[in-house]
């Protein structure tokens, strides 16, 4: 993450280096003035001294620091300081040595200042007792100046993770956006093909009552219309009045009666339900279909339909249940109902529906449950 995107677009590499000589500039006049109670005319050593330490510092601490607290380490910002702290300390101790036979003594407060350093050796410098008077000075001379280092890594670090975070929730959300369009794209594509798999198995009905020359022909011809009418501008919601729903598949029941009469023994019990639930549209047509598909179309001997539909404390019982002739011809292979109906109760009521289906010697049952 490069530092113009936190400081905008304005901060170019020419106004970068004179943002740096400014700073350089005010940090050298600070350290002039600090030193300038010195007197003499040995504190521009001093001021140069305290440069060399800081700038040094200051720009390894761009590699370094930022690094550090990119990972999160607190420990070796702690030691950098530490050793900065040491640094700072060797490097007067060789500034002052090599003053210690320039510096006259009639510059009281500056020859002070060498002695302090050089009276206990190098490693005198180290002693704790010195402590307490020597941070002091570290921390106003050094720490001062790699301050704004230390904080400009820590805001560029948390403007990184900010952006990280914010990506993560920009992709999540496309993420989940994508995967709702891919849903909804899946249940446009699974609900257009139930329209046609219901066309296709009403027309055979009614081809069977023309070829018969059934009067009711013309009357279901009506019926499919009105059906038809339906599926194409009733159904383009996602979910529709369960009375509705429950409306159309009586009419269907109606043409399923018209074509078998009385060689297939229905029998339909249908609560009329008037409460204000929604259902996804043609949800439980294809069980219907799937029933006469193996039962009377398979075989007219056991040949039987039962279905029952009931709404209890806002679940849907949908019960079908037919005859099986297994000794009769197979039905054609390949359907799409249950598979359709399957991967749309999964879609939209996972984890609110219960699906059951048996298969026995001489009947098949489907026993269907909803949470509406």
């Amino acid at each position: 993450m490069r530092s113009e995107n936190i400081w905008g677009k304005w901060y170019i590499p020419p106004v970068r280096v004179i943002c740096h000589v400014a700073f350089w500039a005010l940090v050298c006049t600070i350290y002039y003035l600090t030193f300038l109670r010195f007197g003499g005319s040995y504190i521009w050593a001093f001021v140069i001294k305290e440069l060399i330490v800081t700038t040094s510092l200051f720009y390894s601490a761009t590699w370094l620091i930022s690094k550090w607290v990119a990972k999160g380490q607190v420990i070796p910002i702690l030691l950098f300081f530490i050793f900065s702290y040491c640094w700072w300390l060797a490097f007067t101790y060789i500034t002052c040595d090599l003053l210690k036979n320039t510096v006259p003594s009639t510059d009281e407060r500056i020859y002070r200042y060498v002695n302090y350093f050089l009276k206990d050796g190098f490693l005198g410098i180290y002693n704790p007792d010195k402590a307490p008077v020597l941070i002091l000075d570290f921390l106003f001379l050094v720490s001062l100046p790699l301050t704004p280092k230390l904080v400009k890594s820590i805001v560029e670090h948390a403007n990184i993770v900010l952006v990280m975070e914010r990506n993560k929730t920009r992709l999540e959300l496309e993420k989940s956006i994508l995967e709702r369009d891919n849903l909804k794209l899946e249940l446009e594509i699974l609900k257009s093909q139930v329209a046609p798999h219901f066309l296709f198995n009403t027309l055979n009905s009614i081809y069977r009552l023309a070829e018969k020359d059934s009067p009711k022909t013309a009357e279901s011809i009506m019926q499919l219309s009105n059906m038809l009418g339906y599926t194409l501008y009733q159904t383009d919601d996602d979910k529709i009045h369960l009375s509705k729903e429950i409306q159309f598949l009586r009419a269907y029941l109606n043409l399923i009666t018209t074509r078998f009469g009385r060689y297939v023994k229905l029998d339909f019990q249908i609560d009329e339900i008037n409460d204000p639930y929604w259902i996804v549209p043609l949800m439980l047509l294809p069980f219907i279909e799937n029933a006469i598909k193996h039962g009377p179309e398979r075989s007219r001997i056991n040949a039987w339909i039962k279905i029952s539909l009931s709404l209890n404390d806002g679940i849907l019982r949908f019960v079908v249940a037919n005859g099986v002739n297994k000794n009769g011809a197979e039905s054609p292979q390949g359907g799409i109902g249950l598979q359709n109906v399957k991967r749309r109760l999964e879609l939209r009521y996972k984890d609110r529906y219960t699906l059951n289906m048996s298969d026995n010697l001489n009947s098949y049952s489907v026993v269907l449950e909803i949470k509406l």
